[in-house]
């Protein structure tokens, strides 16, 4: 009989469980995930004024980076008090590269329409589609990061069962 490793049993496990989590529950996997990077930040924002704060103890120099660690520390206190700016910000990151996109994909449209190309359509199609997602990104941020996570869960869901049929059922 096939000895199946654990770890290769655990991981895809794991997976499904938070992809059905991200699907099931994205508001609360989205605050989950943008407070824990707001922690991360604050503690190595709280790291770095102890290590600027020991280095000029110890040197009596200045430490260039203590103005970083006391800004990363008001960052990572604002993102833990307040999750759902994370969201909103990294909405309108990918909202802004998406317009951006859309148009660039428009005016390739264009020229290959100019030269002639019969394949123009694609890139006007990839265009107007990058557009209008970007569009609604624009004016609903938070619902677009909930969609961000469920299209993540999905992933993790099909990901991890792939991966657990291919331990259970792979090479022996």
């Amino acid at each position: 009989m096939k000895q199946i490793r654990w770890d290769r049993l655990l991981t895809p496990i794991i997976g499904i469980v938070l992809g059905i989590y991200l699907v099931a529950r994205p508001n609360s996997a989205t605050g989950a995930l943008c407070s824990l990077i707001g922690w991360l930040i604050l503690l190595a924002g709280i790291a770095g004024i102890i290590n600027a704060v020991s280095f000029q103890h110890a040197t009596m120099l200045e430490s260039p980076l203590l103005p970083f660690s006391v800004v990363g520390t008001v960052i990572g206190l604002f993102i833990v008090v307040q999750p759902g700016i994370l969201a909103s910000i990294v909405s309108l990151i990918i909202c802004i590269f998406l317009l951006i996109e859309g148009a660039s994909s428009l005016q390739a449209a264009m020229r290959r329409h100019a030269w002639g190309d019969p394949l123009w359509l694609v890139p006007l199609v990839v265009g107007i589609l990058s557009l209008i997602v970007g569009l609604w990104m624009l004016f609903a941020p938070l619902e677009s990061a909930v969609l961000m996570m469920q299209v993540t869960g999905v992933s993790l869901i099909v990901s991890g069962i792939v991966n657990l049929l291919a331990t259970l059922f792979g090479q022996r």
